[in-house]
C-alpha cells in the first residue's frame, strides 16, 4: 500500500482520477459500456454511481479501495450524499 500524498488529498483532478480508477477496479461492478468507460476516462465528464450500476456492496468496495490506495476514509453515506464521480471527488477535495 502506498503512503497517501497530501497533494492528492487536495487536488480535485487527482481525486477524480482516483475515484474513476476505483470504479474500474471495483470487483462488484464491471463497467463494459463504452460510453460509460469514455465518460470515466474524460476528466470533464461525469458519471453517476447509479448509472455505473453501483449498489451498497459496490459502494462499500469503492470506499475500502480509496482508503487502501489513498488513505482517505470515505463512508457509504458520503457516497450517497455525493452520488457521482465528480461530486464525490469535489467533496473529498473540499474536505482536504
Amino acid at each position: 500500500m502506498q503512503q497517501p500524498s497530501t497533494a492528492i488529498t487536495r487536488d480535485a483532478a487527482a481525486l477524480r482520477a482516483l475515484v474513476a480508477e476505483g470504479v474500474r477496479q471495483n470487483p462488484v461492478v464491471f463497467v463494459s459500456d463504452p460510453v460509460l468507460l469514455a465518460r470515466l476516462a474524460d476528466p470533464a465528464a461525469d458519471c453517476s454511481f447509479e448509472a455505473l450500476g453501483f449498489d451498497s456492496l459496490a459502494r462499500m468496495e469503492l470506499c475500502i479501495w480509496i482508503q487502501l490506495e489513498a488513505g482517505l476514509e470515505v463512508t457509504e453515506a458520503e457516497m450517497l450524499d455525493h452520488p457521482s464521480v465528480a461530486a464525490l471527488s469535489a467533496h473529498l477535495a473540499a474536505r482536504g
